[in-house]
């Protein structure tokens, strides 16, 4: 009895703090609220803002403010190709840029800036157009954070369209890179754009690259005209390596990142075992370290490594959701996204400097008396870090 009696302050001890725990865990949940909605009026007449925002928010200082892209719609113009607008925490925003048709409605200054949208060196706003521009097929514009727009490069100013929009990266030496097709290139912030080297791969107009700890760009995609696809690394000098081969139907479903530990991770499409979240080391090990639920998300689109050494994202599997794992790949949370309340759809996600997310949902959102036609949103988790 003494030996019961004894264990007994132990047993209520153990008990507080896991009850503790539990409430703490609970309690600090991260949850998804909408922060902006995109709309347009009951007969669509009139969308001032854009809609269907399609590329992760950027966050040009520290003020709080986000800028987002829309693929769709502006001020005065239902029929616009889409705006550059900005928002607050709490959801004032505007449209700063729409992209206006000209007299025969071939948009000039080009149309939906679907392809990139980045911080540049300077401070300012840069990004790629899918379509418009005089070759009607994309410019490079630069606007600064007040709304002063300018086109910096028309694509496929050359002969055999050699030049062709493809999503950019800003590298460490303060000009953008980019893979378009099997052409490596690379892009001054003053518009001057350089053909680096022939790819032995073509890679399509959707390859997203990164620039890793080695000075190296890596990325992920499919290869044209194939079934295939490649996980690769191109040296500065345009020197390419696969690194790993995905055989159909596997395939990347979202860009690399590279993580703290020097690994790159990305993710898989389809379900079961052998898809989901991998890690690929620099000299191309590869091994899967995840595999998604169904409340997790198939698919996941997009990947980041948080301030809380975790990583967060996000997948459009039906509704969408976000998830949490830790870089071992254990999960420590996930939740939906609602199409009545934050939009769904989630197409983006960044780490803004009041350390919360921001991201852009593709559908759905909340707007009362309009038609919701996509939002951004942000996931608080109780980091301070």
């Amino acid at each position: 009895m003494k030996f019961r009696l004894s264990l007994l302050p132990l047993i209520v001890l153990i008990a507080c703090t896991l009850l503790t725990s539990l409430s703490w865990a609970q309690a600090n949940h991260p949850t998804v609220r909408q922060v902006f909605a995109f709309y347009c009026n009951s007969d669509y007449s009139n969308c001032p803002n854009g809609f269907d925002p399609e590329l992760t928010p950027v966050q040009l200082n520290n003020n709080g403010f986000v800028y987002a892209g829309t693929f769709w719609g502006g001020q005065g113009n239902s029929d616009a190709g889409g705006t550059l607008m900005l928002t607050n925490p709490t959801g004032l925003g505007t449209a700063l840029y729409t992209f206006q048709p000209g007299p025969n409605n071939n948009f000039p200054n080009g149309s939906h800036p679907s392809v990139s949208l980045l911080r540049g060196p300077d401070g300012n706003l840069y990004g790629v157009t899918e379509n418009g521009g005089p070759s009607t097929f994309g410019v490079f514009f630069r606007m600064t954070p007040q709304g002063s727009f300018n086109v910096v490069y028309i694509f496929c100013s050359l002969q055999n369209c050699v030049d062709a929009g493809a999503p950019i990266v800003l590298a460490n030496d303060g000009n953008f890179y980019g893979v378009a097709s099997s052409v490596f290139f690379r892009l001054t912030p003053q518009g001057v754009w350089t053909q680096v080297s022939i790819l032995p791969e073509n890679l399509g107009l959707a390859t997203r690259l990164i620039q890793g700890s080695d000075g190296n760009f890596y990325g992920a995609g499919m290869i044209n005209n194939s079934d295939a696809a490649s996980a690769f690394r191109i040296t500065p000098a345009g020197q390419f390596t696969e690194l790993h081969h995905f055989d159909y139907p596997l395939s990347p479903s979202s860009p690399l990142i590279q993580a703290s530990d020097g690994n790159l991770y990305g993710a898989t499409s389809n379900s079961g075992p052998g898809t989901g979240i991998y890690r690929l080391s620099l000299a191309g090990d590869f091994q899967f370290i995840h595999q998604m639920t169904e409340q997790e998300g198939f698919g996941p689109v997009q990947l980041l490594q948080a301030s809380d050494g975790n990583l967060w994202g996000i997948s459009d599997y039906r509704d969408g959701s976000f998830f949490i794992l830790t870089l071992e790949g254990a999960s420590v949370y996930s939740a939906s996204f609602n199409c009545f309340s934050t939009g769904c759809g989630p197409l983006g996600l960044m780490q803004a400097s009041d350390h919360s997310f921001y991201g852009v949902a593709g559908r759905g959102g909340n707007s009362p008396g309009n038609n919701p036609l996509g939002t951004i949103f942000r996931i608080t988790g109780g980091l301070t870090h």
